[in-house]
């Protein structure tokens, strides 16, 4: 944010916080593409979204080792995505008034049509959240 010029956020800081969520979901998807490869699934990637291959080789691994370790990563990534998702491809406006407190807010329509209002502190915290799961999908040694 440009304090210097304005005293909030404007659309231009929006917008970079939501390039920031795309940028570490992209992070968050090299991490599931790794673990597929490393699992030697890498065909899987010809067709198809790495997460929802991921999502599947997660239910493989719950299978034959700990649900509950598997269950706790898959609930995380769920987590994120349903507000990432939203922000992929749901967005139906964005404001910012820099001279308004509290106004830099887009608004999303869900899958189910209903709208959800997400502030850009709502959206910086989607991205360090995202990354705070990817960090842990890299330590979880679970592939």
């Amino acid at each position: 944010m440009n304090s210097d010029i304005f005293p909030n956020p404007t659309l231009r800081d929006l917008a970079c916080e939501i390039g920031q969520v795309q940028i570490y979901w992209c992070f968050l998807e090299t991490e599931m593409r790794r673990q597929l490869k490393e699992a030697g699934l890498q065909g899987r990637l010809a067709k198809g979204t790495v997460f929802t291959h991921w999502r599947t080789y997660m239910a493989e691994v719950a299978d034959r080792s700990d649900k509950s370790a598997t269950a706790a990563q898959l609930g995380a990534v769920e987590k994120v995505s349903k507000i990432r998702n939203l922000l992929a491809h749901g967005i139906q406006s964005v404001t910012a008034n820099p001279w308004e407190a509290d106004s830099a807010v887009v608004v999303c329509e869900g899958p189910d049509g209903s709208n959800h209002s997400l502030t850009i502190e709502t959206i910086r915290g989607l991205a360090e959240e995202i990354d705070k799961v990817r960090r842990s999908l890299r330590r979880s040694g679970l592939v």
